[in-house]
């Protein structure tokens, strides 16, 4: 059996329920990245197209957070790796989201010099759209994964102690 086969039985076969939600998570976040993008494209008014694109820059970084996030879970706990690449992950996780950050601005400052003055009251509500699109799993990210790495390095600590 090569390697790919053997990661796929080992994976999928014997336990496809992670692997469907998976598929379920991308599809959906797919799905709404692309019908974002489709109501870009029609997009009448100027503000239509900045509340689309709010919406465009929310979904894509809750898309990259999660599976950053994701990623990192399956290293802790499906290949009960401690290793270097799980905090290599979080520093990424942690520099992403001062990336995220700067995005955010640079497209509220389009947003801002873009929307006509007929819907400038509306500007708070794409401000919230742009800026707190990943919010939410950045602070589950930061609350649960140091977390999870410390109860890992424990139970490695023990399984070390108890060989």
């Amino acid at each position: 059996m090569n390697m790919i086969t053997s990661f796929l039985y080992r994976k999928v076969v014997k336990n496809p329920i992670p692997m469907i939600l998976l598929v379920a998570l991308a599809s959906v976040m797919a799905f709404l990245i692309a019908n974002d993008i489709k109501k870009m494209q029609a997009a009448t008014t100027g503000y239509d197209y900045c509340l689309n694109l709010s919406y465009l820059v929310g979904n894509i970084s809750i898309t990259y957070f999660i599976g950053i996030f994701l990623l990192i879970i399956y290293l802790i706990y499906n290949n009960r790796q401690n290793s270097k690449w799980t905090k290599r992950l979080f520093y990424v996780l942690g520099v992403s989201s001062f990336v995220f950050f700067v995005v955010a601005g640079q497209v509220f400052d389009y947003v801002f010099h873009h929307v006509e003055n007929n819907y400038m009251e509306k500007l708070p509500s794409l401000a919230r759209n742009v800026f707190t699109g990943p919010v939410y799993w950045i602070i589950i990210a930061y609350f649960f994964i140091p977390r999870m790495l410390k109860n890992d390095w424990k139970t490695k600590v023990e399984h070390e102690v108890t060989k």
